[in-house]
């Protein structure tokens, strides 16, 4: 989902959130996307009876994550089908109990059936699939996602999976907002104006940060962190009723959540890059200035990707934050130029933690506006890397012959394992010199010690920014490269 939709959402949310909020069986339960949607139509389906019924789907297995619901939908489905006439038998799953009465009820055609669970235990669980495919009457089957493949699944059932909530990201945020809404109503159910005001005033920017970072294990504590910031709202209104809920009360209370304490935090300071190439390319620098000069780039500064894999990128930014208890003065946070990365500046910013993005005019490739690692290779590196795997292209190559002259090569993401992997066996720190003051740069944001060449920072800076050098900023066209 893109950005714009949540930050349209989130906004929505709290002028009006009456479109967000469901009811089933006299519980409210909070989302928007379909899926949860179809999840919730399913239920009051299952509990009407005649015509009310909009389908004629009997059996139904829906598998919903732990601490997303389960046993409260399954408990408001009971309660919607009383209202509507109907006895419904509810069973655990995960008790002997239910086999026998699954057992009596399987030749009945009027009979109603929410089973709440399944066993861990392959036969049990065996055996109850068995006996609810069975059913001549109706019912629904609520289970854990890692039952999706059980192989006593019937393939005549349908199955409704309802994604973790970190997948679902306008459900997280009308999940939270709407149990913070549920602390502040007073006696009559009702929130008073003087809280539906600073409801109105709450900083979307850490909401939507908020949004988007992984909460995965910590949703069970959700309804915790909304009953913090539900009684920080009230305190405030009551101290300053005039005053919007201050940005660094609500990013202060969001960090603590995810990381009460600081008992983590290690000694020096960390650089987050943005994945593992990153990661392994300024390492890389850090090794051969150890050999070139006996300086240590590394020493007191922890270069850290922000995931590994394709699990990295700008988008987990603000998890790091909230998991890894980052802070400005201990951590920067070292991105490409480009849009997302212009995006996660603003979004940790807001999280008052510090972002350096790269500076083109630093950049071998000279004269573009969005750059990453790999446009501080020279130019004459990287075509001897493709001289040496003649079977592998570029993305792109921009050639520009207006003053300053450069061309840029736009590595194919697939290929630069490869690059790193023969960068660390063959890159001089001349190929690099670029990256070495990028680095060294970052260090002295710390004062930890860097090259006796950064003692005049600005010239070396100037130089690397107006220098023309054939070799670093243009290099030689590999003559097998089709036009």
């Amino acid at each position: 989902m893109v950005l714009e939709d949540i930050q349209r959402a989130a906004g929505e949310m709290l002028q009006d959130f009456s479109r967000f909020s469901s009811q089933l069986g006299g519980l409210e339960f909070y989302g928007q996307s379909t899926e949860f949607r179809d999840l919730l139509q399913v239920c009051r389906d299952f509990a009407s009876s005649g015509e009310a019924r909009a389908s004629r789907v009997n059996k139904v297995y829906l598998f919903i994550e732990d601490y997303h619901g389960k046993s409260s939908l399954a408990k408001a489905t009971l309660v919607e089908a009383a209202t509507n006439g109907i006895a419904v038998d509810r069973l655990d799953g995960t008790a002997g109990a239910s086999l026998k009465i699954l057992g009596e009820l399987q030749q009945n055609p009027d009979a109603v059936v929410v089973v709440d669970g399944v066993a861990e235990v392959a036969a049990q669980r065996s055996n109850l699939l068995n006996r609810f495919n069975a059913l001549k009457g109706r019912g629904l089957l609520f289970a854990p996602p890692e039952y999706l493949t059980d192989a006593n699944l019937h393939p005549d059932i349908l199955q409704l999976k309802l994604e973790h909530v970190d997948q679902r990201p306008i459900d997280k945020l009308a999940w939270l907002i709407g149990l913070v809404r549920e602390y502040l109503r007073d006696e009559t159910g009702i929130i008073p104006p003087r809280l539906s005001a600073a409801l109105l005033r709450m900083p979307l920017s850490v909401l939507l940060a908020l949004c988007r970072a992984p909460l995965g294990p910590k949703i069970s504590e959700i309804r915790d962190l909304a009953g913090r910031i539900a009684q920080a709202i009230d305190l405030r209104v009551n101290l300053r009723p005039d005053e919007a809920f201050p940005q660094e009360e609500l990013t202060a209370i969001v960090i603590d959540f995810y990381c009460p304490t600081t008992s983590q935090m290690g000694p020096g300071f960390r650089l987050w890059v943005e994945g593992d190439s990153d990661c392994r390319m300024l390492k890389l620098v850090s090794r051969l200035a150890v050999q070139g000069h006996g300086v240590d780039l590394e020493r007191g500064l922890a270069i850290l990707p922000l995931g590994e894999g394709r699990e990295g990128g700008t988008s987990r930014a603000a998890g790091v934050v909230f998991a890894k208890h980052t802070r400005r003065n201990k951590d920067i946070f070292l991105f490409d130029s480009d849009e997302p990365a212009r995006h996660a500046q603003r979004e940790l910013e807001v999280l008052d933690q510090e972002v350096v993005l790269l500076d083109p005019r630093l950049a071998c490739c000279r004269g573009e506006q969005e750059v990453e690692t790999e446009d501080f290779i020279s130019l004459s590196c990287l075509d001897r890397f493709y001289a040496a795997h003649p079977d592998l292209r570029p993305e792109k190559e921009v050639i520009r012959y207006k003053p300053p002259a450069s061309r840029r090569l736009v590595i194919d993401g697939v290929h630069k394992e490869a690059l790193i992997n023969w960068l660390e066996e063959n890159a001089t720190l001349a190929d690099l010199e670029n990256l070495v003051f990028v680095l060294c740069d970052i260090r002295s944001r710390f004062s930890l010690q860097t090259l006796p060449v950064m003692d005049d920072r600005t010239s070396w800076r100037k130089k690397l920014a107006e220098e023309f050098n054939p070799g670093k900023h243009v290099g030689k066209r590999p003559g097998n490269w089709s036009v």
